[in-house]
């Protein structure tokens, strides 16, 4: 119903498999809906299935995008992979 924190639930449990079936397309699908809508945490999930080809085409360059956008809202694990990034490049 529109609620980013319910969508970036919904990511975790098919992303991890807790009380439904694990499938990443799902999980990226409600990951992505959630960054759409600004949760942070979503964005560097969906960065997090860029950089590691989980249910979409490896995209580095959008996987850093993500990453940088979670990290500008103050996400520490974003931050974390921006860091990475910059280190690796």
């Amino acid at each position: 119903m529109g609620d980013a924190e319910g969508l970036y639930n919904l990511g975790r449990r098919y992303h991890y498999g807790i009380e439904e079936e694990k499938d990443e397309d799902k999980a990226f699908h409600f990951y992505r809906k959630s960054a759409e809508m600004g949760h942070s945490t979503g964005m560097n999930c969906v960065g997090y299935f860029y950089q590691y080809e989980i249910g979409v085409e490896k995209n580095e360059l959008k996987a850093f995008e993500y990453y940088q956008k979670s990290a500008e809202m103050g996400n520490a694990s974003g931050t974390y992979n921006v860091g990475y990034y910059i280190r690796k490049y």
